[in-house]
């Protein structure tokens, strides 16, 4: 079936597609696969995060292992036994960690390029970097792509088309290796002009991005930053990863901007189902 694009941006009609998809591969398999989720502290974002993904992982019929790690050398030896484990398909872990003893891109290099249902091992950097789709392993596997960074694509082409991104420049305030450096990528490979910007980048600079921007996209932490709504063009997308909201929404709305933002119309959504759907293809479909 042929797809119409809406020209919304619509969290809820892109998570619903993929939740489907995901659901379909679950039978597809034949068993419920295994996900091992790590959480490395208590922090409340992290806790609800969870919760809400164990939650998906029991309406479609996936196996969830729950684990909690102390240090840098607990998540070393757990992340070597899910490794080998063969009932553990795929393993997703909470950033950060801020373990002393072992940053958090080591700790993402650990995990099986296989497993890595986050796509966050350098192989898999590095795949998404060449436009990759399958790793050459023997098996003919799909390539684990990032996951809020993939979620940020799919809503923006449900709404508007799979050529959207062509020609088009994308602003990304967010230098992660989570968040903004898969998101440039992917909108580079997709024939899209990105601009990376993060805390160092100068304010006037950063006015001037905004302002030519077609789609912006924000993950900037803290509860203070926003980004003033009379730089945005009228018909520019905004994408809002953050926790407290880096948009005015009552301002974006009386301008008539669509946006995501952190509640009902929230990415998070997508991403988790992006990273289920990653989760079906380290299974095997």
């Amino acid at each position: 079936m042929t797809y119409h694009p809406t020209g919304k941006l619509d969290c809820v009609e892109t998570a619903t597609h993929y939740r489907e998809r995901v659901r379909l591969n679950v039978q597809k398999l034949g068993s419920a696969p295994g996900l091992a989720v790590i959480l490395g502290s208590a922090d409340p974002g992290s806790v609800l995060y969870r919760d809400l993904l164990v939650r998906d992982c029991e309406e479609l019929g996936i196996r969830t292992s729950l684990h909690l790690v102390e240090s840098g050398i607990q998540a070393v030896k757990l992340i070597a036994h899910l490794n080998q484990d063969a009932g553990t398909k795929g393993i997703f872990i909470f950033y950060p960690l801020r373990y002393p003893e072992l940053k958090d891109d080591e700790i993402m290099d650990l995990v099986d390029p296989g497993k890595d249902i986050e796509g966050l091992h350098s192989i898999n950097i590095g795949y998404l970097n060449k436009f990759r789709k399958r790793m050459s392993e023997g098996l003919d596997r799909v390539c684990m792509v990032p996951c809020t960074g993939r979620a940020v694509i799919k809503v923006i082409k449900r709404g508007f088309g799979a050529d959207f991104f062509a020609g088009k420049t994308v602003l990304v305030i967010n230098d992660s290796l989570r968040i903004g450096r898969p998101v440039t990528a992917m909108v580079a490979n997709l024939k899209g002009t990105p601009i990376l910007c993060h805390q160092h980048t100068r304010p006037e600079h950063l006015e001037g991005f905004v302002k030519v921007a077609d789609v912006i996209v924000s993950a900037v932490p803290g509860d203070n930053y926003r980004i003033p709504t009379e730089w945005i063009q009228p018909h520019a997308l905004c994408v809002d990863l953050s926790h407290a909201g880096n948009f005015d929404y009552p301002a974006l709305e009386a301008k008539g901007i669509q946006y995501t933002n952190t509640k009902r119309n929230s990415v998070g959504k997508v991403t988790r189902a992006m990273a289920l759907l990653n989760l079906t293809y380290a299974a095997g479909v």
